[in-house]
């Protein structure tokens, strides 16, 4: 029996669906693009098709879905269209990975056309971020997959030359179990924020725009099954009734946002994630770069200074400037993954993001408790 599809016990961890780990990636296998929100494939055919391309030459079998030529006002055709094209993905045999084309609005709208019962026997990797949000912990707190965080075709794999490597290895690793054993999720120090307008002037590599490692806002040290979301379309979510009685406390849940969000805005979303509980009790937060700060559009400290109340309702360690988000290059996260924070006190060591394997994860299932803490401190930083 192929024992990806076992599921893990329900009920194990706090607010943890069944997990269904999904079928890894092999070299050959087929992956499917498909524009699950915005319309931008249908408008940048050049960087698709070198989107396309790049993961061609990686090995893999690249199927270009219909979704990516529609293009209706804000969203990439009508939301029962895209929900149909997703299940027929997902149902294809052939099909192993699903990889957003690319973000934008209305990933939230499918939801009402998919139907758990019908996805839930064939488990598939779904890859994305931003608007795909959405979608990413439907399928976790539904179906109950683990589904990744991480990059899209376009604005990823459709750079000039493709891919940046770092991004490339990380999507790899978690599709292809390539690192059954878990580990170290590797850090990358460059951050690339230049915006080139795509179709007509990505004609070159983007340069990268500064260096920033990732730093601790609150020590400690702590294990817990894995959340990512988008700040402004989880508050969305929150705000049209998703997640219903759902609770993250125990979760290490990862946290973006997007480059062209406003400080008042932000400020606003936090806000309903900080009232809705859904943070209550988080075992650590771990913060995407924010590609304001890059730029240097906001005040320095702007961003931590909205996220304090996200920092509150956190009960364990706390690190910012991580390698997701709305920067390159990315990390990918799978979201039901087991994930271990370890945020040293400043100037005793880097932070460091750890996967477990999977027989660890299992283990950790029917052990108590879920979280270890040490050295964390509850008080806020300043």
């Amino acid at each position: 029996m192929d024992v990806t599809s076992r599921p893990l016990p329900r009920g194990a961890l706090p607010h943890e669906p069944e997990i269904r780990l999904v079928p890894p990636l092999r070299r050959g296998d087929q992956v499917a693009f498909l524009s699950l929100s915005g319309p931008l494939a249908a408008h940048c055919p050049r960087r698709l098709r070198r989107a396309a391309d790049d993961l061609t030459r990686r090995g893999l079998r690249v199927r270009i879905d219909p979704t990516t030529q529609l293009a209706t006002g804000r969203t990439a055709g009508p939301a029962d269209v895209r929900a149909a094209a997703f299940t027929a993905a997902v149902l294809d045999p052939d099909v192993r990975a699903v990889i957003s084309a690319v973000g934008g609005e209305g990933a939230r709208d499918i939801l009402p056309y998919l139907d758990a019962s019908v996805l839930a026997a064939s488990p598939t990797a779904v890859v994305g971020y931003s608007d795909t949000t959405s979608l990413l912990l439907w399928l976790y707190h539904g179906p109950g997959w683990t589904t990744y965080y991480g990059p899209a075709a376009l604005p990823q794999f459709g750079e000039y030359g493709g891919g940046a490597e770092f991004t490339w290895h990380g999507l790899w690793d978690r599709l292809s179990g390539a690192d059954p054993a878990g580990g170290v999720l590797p850090s990358h120090d460059d951050v690339v924020v230049e915006t080139l307008l795509w179709d007509a002037q990505d004609d070159r590599p983007r340069t990268v725009s500064g260096s920033a490692a990732r730093v601790v806002w609150r020590p400690g040290h702590v294990t817990g099954p894995l959340v990512a979301a988008n700040i402004t379309v989880l508050a969305d979510d929150l705000r049209a009734g998703l997640h219903t009685g759902v609770r993250w406390d125990g979760h290490v849940v990862c946290l973006e946002e997007s480059d062209t969000v406003s400080a008042e805005e932000l400020g606003q979303s936090v806000t309903v994630l900080a009232d809705s509980g859904l943070l209550d009790g988080a075992a650590a937060l771990v913060v995407g770069r924010f590609a304001q700060d890059h730029r240097r559009t906001w005040e320095p400290g702007l961003s931590r200074r909205l996220l304090r109340p996200l920092v509150r309702r956190c009960s364990g360690p706390v690190i910012a400037d991580c390698e997701f988000g709305h920067t390159d290059p990315v990390l990918t996260l799978p979201i039901g993954g087991l994930m271990t924070v370890d945020a040293p006190v400043p100037g005793r060591g880097r932070p460091r993001l750890l996967l477990a394997p999977t027989a660890a994860r299992r283990a950790a299932a029917v052990r108590a408790p879920l979280a270890t803490r040490a050295g964390t401190s509850s008080q806020e930083e300043r």
